[in-house]
């Protein structure tokens, strides 16, 4: 009886050892499954960022179209029959983008187009043109069904001002959502992920994948609609119109006159994907710890009292360690067909996984944030991070009572290196000038790529001194590259520079960038390839 207890509480013994180790398991099981989820937020909210990109590029692209013909419709519209020809060709020559294209009189009848005016259908009813025409700018329209042809489309407005700037009429643009949803289906998703595509009444004009017969629907999804009535970027869990719960990521595309957001694309992915490899392998290692545990346990059993009890307090000293962090603890038994022993093993060989897992988890959240603050091109730090570091350097240099100086330049003709030699060209410019840059750069400079062609450099305790001759070291460098794509020389680079000083020029992050833009600005307008240290305005009082 005496035996049967002992062993009874030797087997407990092992099983409770193993607690802590199991416990810490299931926690590191957890934290990778929340950050599984964290990496699918910021997958998604990249995805809804490049689709709203895809979608700002389409509005962008009607609106300079529209801006163009403005300047024309005046001659147009005196000619009818010449102005029907000219609005086909265009529509013809978008490749099918634009359905419907023509202007309006400032009563909203139809003056002219790519359909006959014939009856003349009016459009002052219209919000696309109720925009356009009371605030005289540039608008997009709701979902609408042509009154003419009776296709579906949105309607983009751009206003036809005279000699007093007032508008006399609208030339309009109406996007085919075939079209639409080619574009929508340029952006990668996620697996088993959903592209959306609203106005700004939750009218649903394009999906990626494509489901016959969903255009022109209303979102029926409660949280759905609240982001769309809120505007800007949101990111929420919600049941899909199937039941299958999903995260979904919400952002804005464009602004209208009346400062509503007109467009807006939504992401989406099963929550159920998201999570589904950090369970299967949090299920896995507890099913594994259990099972090693339970064997062990009757190994035990079976173990004599004595080289039980030594071994056990080995182990416990082991899962003491283990429980306190300290995943390096390891019994150190060697391999044997005894039970303590192979428990030692196991424990060993758990503690190994769970060090080897947890300086993985560690490295992947070190390449995750510097993947968060790093642009990927240049290899140079990034806007996100510029706006961290300089709030906090200014107000270190407002306590010490130190300077800092910030050099914001771009590449001049940038656009030029991609219309001529191609994207490839431009990316090697961008990468070479970020090498100059970091080669004058010193180790408390912070250089990052504000934006396209534009970098930035942040300069602590820095003079106005310092800082041009800093900024003519780049600039010089960046005049010397000789760079070269599939063999053929490029022009030679330049790039214009403007610098700001703080407290000189300003006492803020958002105003000393500012100025120093202005700067830049200057710099161009004085003929590009120099550096401008910001000139301060005369006040009028």
């Amino acid at each position: 009886m005496q035996n049967v207890s002992t062993r009874s509480r030797l087997a407990l013994l092992v099983i409770v050892s193993a607690l802590p180790a199991l416990g810490l398991s299931i926690y590191n099981g957890l934290e990778r499954r929340a950050q599984a989820e964290i990496s699918a937020r910021e997958d998604l909210k990249k995805s809804a960022a490049l689709a709203a990109k895809h979608q700002e590029e389409t509005v962008e692209g009607a609106r300079q179209l529209l801006f163009a013909l403005a300047g024309t419709a005046e001659s147009l519209r005196k000619d009818p029959k010449k102005c029907q020809e000219f609005f086909t060709k265009l529509a013809e020559s978008s490749g099918g983008l634009y359905r419907s294209i023509g202007i309006h009189g400032a009563d909203g009848y139809l003056i002219c187009g790519t359909v006959s005016s014939n009856g003349r259908p009016g459009a002052k009813d219209r919000r696309y043109f109720r925009l356009t025409a009371d605030a005289g700018k540039f608008a997009v329209g709701d979902y609408e069904i042509d009154r003419v042809t009776g296709l579906r489309g949105i309607r983009f407005g751009y206003p036809v001002m005279n000699a007093e700037r007032n508008a006399i009429g609208v030339v309009f643009a109406e996007l085919d959502l075939d079209k639409l949803s080619e574009i929508t289906a340029r952006t990668p998703l996620p697996l088993d992920g959903r592209l959306t595509v609203f106005d700004r009444s939750g009218v649903i004009l394009a999906l990626h994948p494509h489901v016959v017969g969903r255009i022109g629907e209303t979102v029926r999804i409660p949280k759905v609609i609240e982001a769309i009535q809120a505007s800007g970027e949101q990111l929420f869990d919600a049941d899909d119109t199937d039941g299958v719960r999903r995260l979904f990521a919400v952002q804005g595309v464009g602004i209208n006159p009346d400062g509503g957001v007109p467009l807006h694309v939504l992401v989406s992915t099963p929550r159920q994907i998201i999570l589904a490899d950090a369970d299967l392998a949090l299920l896995q290692t507890t099913i594994g710890i259990v099972t090693a545990t339970l064997l062990l346990a009757l190994g035990a059993w079976y173990g004599a009292e004595i080289a039980v009890l030594r071994r056990v307090r080995a182990l416990l000293g082991v899962t003491s360690r283990i429980r306190a962090g300290d995943l390096t603890a390891r019994t150190g038994f060697p391999p044997s067909e005894e039970e303590l022993s192979q428990l030692g093993n196991a424990l060993d060989e758990m503690a190994q996984a769970l060090q080897k897992r947890d300086a993985d988890l560690k490295r992947a959240l070190r390449e995750l944030s510097e993947q968060v603050i790093t642009d990927p091109l240049t290899g140079l730090n990034n806007r996100r991070y510029l706006w961290d570091f300089l709030g906090r350097d200014l107000l270190r240099a407002r306590r010490a009572v130190l300077p800092v100086a910030a050099i914001l330049f771009d590449i001049d003709h940038f656009k030029r290196f991609n219309d001529t030699w191609g994207h490839e060209a431009g990316d090697l410019v961008l990468k070479s000038a970020g090498e100059v840059i970091r080669q004058n750069v010193r180790g408390s400079d912070i250089a990052c790529r504000y934006g396209g062609e534009e970098f930035i450099v942040i300069l602590p305790e820095a003079t106005r001194t310092v800082a041009i001759d800093r900024a003519e070291r780049i600039r010089r460098g960046i005049e010397q590259m000789a760079l070269t794509v599939s063999g053929q020389p490029l022009d030679r680079v330049t790039a214009s520079f403007g610098i700001a000083l703080y407290p000189t020029h300003a006492d803020d992050a958002e105003a000393l960038v500012r100025v120093a833009d202005e700067a830049l600005y200057l710099a161009k307008k004085g003929g590009r390839n120099r550096v401008q240290v910001y000139i301060a305005k005369p006040s009028l009082f």
